[in-house]
């Protein structure tokens, strides 16, 4: 069985519906198989209801009824247009690819025993960064047979101009390996000590062509991350959302390009993000991709109406105020280019804040054939003509 480009197990990038396999549709080397973080569900969770006292949020069920139909008659489609896909059998699928190939290896032997990279973030310190050489980027290709400090590459970009993945080894505490896609490139650092070497390498200022997809996954503050405990909950804690309004993304996007922002189902955030964040960027809300959580048999991972949770979590995709203009979309010079509109996404979750990866979905709407993109807040790096920004 082959392996399902870009994830999409059925429908096309440009349908209203998409179902999509998560560990699949991630950047990943001929010769590693990955596998799904943990077993998929195959039953609903059952959700506690809210003690009394706890907080509700009367505009997320008002916005819930809005797209409660909707919601419902998708997942009707998944079940009797997709009912050749269930039960979702993604660990078999996964383990019969390329299961003869004796170079195989599985990612979880290659993926294990990663490094505290908050302790060495501590250890570092923000200031060493602001006097770190950054002025350029930097291919890997020279340093790839030997092992460097993370030190070296810390608050700097990083590139692998080869077409091939590569082995980069890394010290930190203890040696470690790491692969980088084809074409990709990386920035390793927290946000706000790095937002100066973002905006001198792709800011209006420079040389370089703009993105024509910006996409965020920003670790906004909520109560189930405080209850869930993860250990990448200490960016939740330390990372001030008000940061964002430093990032002046439509500086760093081509004529025609999308930002997209992932997005809880908080009241305050999406208040924050419309209202406040997006007006400041000076970009404008054109559509709305909802990722639906499945379990194999194609059902919503807890109950649809809970009354404080929802098994789902939305893109929320905009363009740059001038672009969102009649006058502008009809000027576009890539007419070719398919109109944002709302959509599903159906998935089974894999680990704590792990995405869908949107890059075969998203490049049918980017105003280039061969697009730039930059993902920031990334968890991990993306094949091709992608930047990851993160820390």
């Amino acid at each position: 069985m082959q392996q399902p480009s870009n994830g999409i197990l059925h429908g096309q990038p440009t349908d209203e519906v998409v179902l999509i396999d998560i560990v699949s549709s991630l950047s990943s080397p001929y010769f590693l198989q990955r596998k799904p973080s943990k077993a998929p569900l195959t039953v609903p969770l059952v959700i506690p209801e809210p003690q009394s006292g706890e907080p509700f949020d009367p505009a997320l069920a008002e916005r819930h009824t809005k797209k409660r139909e909707w919601i419902k008659t998708n997942l009707a489609r998944l079940q009797n247009e997709y009912s050749q896909h269930l039960p979702l059998r993604l660990s078999e699928q996964l383990q019969n690819t390329l299961i003869n190939d004796p170079d195989v290896q599985s990612a979880d032997d290659v993926y294990s025993g990663e490094p505290d990279l908050l302790a060495f973030q501590e250890n570092l310190g923000a200031a060493w960064i602001s006097y770190h050489d950054t002025d350029t980027q930097v291919d890997l290709v020279p340093v790839s047979l030997q092992a460097i400090s993370l030190v070296d590459i810390y608050g700097s970009i990083h590139h692998n101009p080869l077409s091939d993945w590569m082995t980069l080894k890394i010290t930190i505490d203890k040696e470690y390996e790491y692969m980088i896609p084809p074409k990709s490139s990386f920035l390793l650092g927290p946000f706000t000590s790095t937002l100066p070497v973002f905006r001198s390498a792709f800011g209006k200022s420079s040389n370089t062509p703009g993105f024509d997809f910006v996409l965020l996954d920003p670790p906004w503050n909520n109560r189930s991350a405080k209850r869930a405990k993860h250990k990448d909950s200490y960016k939740t804690s330390t990372f001030n959302v008000y940061d964002l309004f430093k990032l002046n993304v439509t500086d760093s996007l081509c004529d025609g390009g999308i930002v997209g922002i992932w997005m809880t189902n908080s009241t305050k955030w999406r208040t924050f993000l419309l209202e406040k964040l997006f007006p400041a960027w000076r970009v404008e809300m054109v559509a709305e991709w909802t990722w639906i959580k499945i379990t194999v048999h194609g059902e919503p991972i807890f109950n649809l109406e809970h009354p404080a949770r929802k098994p789902y979590e939305t893109l929320v995709l905009a363009r740059p105020l001038s672009a969102t203009r009649p006058s502008s979309l009809a000027s576009s010079d890539n007419n070719d280019r398919q109109k944002l509109e709302d959509k599903v996404i159906f998935a089974t979750p894999d680990i704590h804040s792990r995405k869908p990866c949107l890059k075969g979905i998203i490049k049918p709407y980017l105003p280039n054939p061969d697009p730039r993109c930059c993902e920031i807040f990334a968890r991990n790096l993306t094949e091709g003509n992608w930047l990851i920004y993160s820390d």
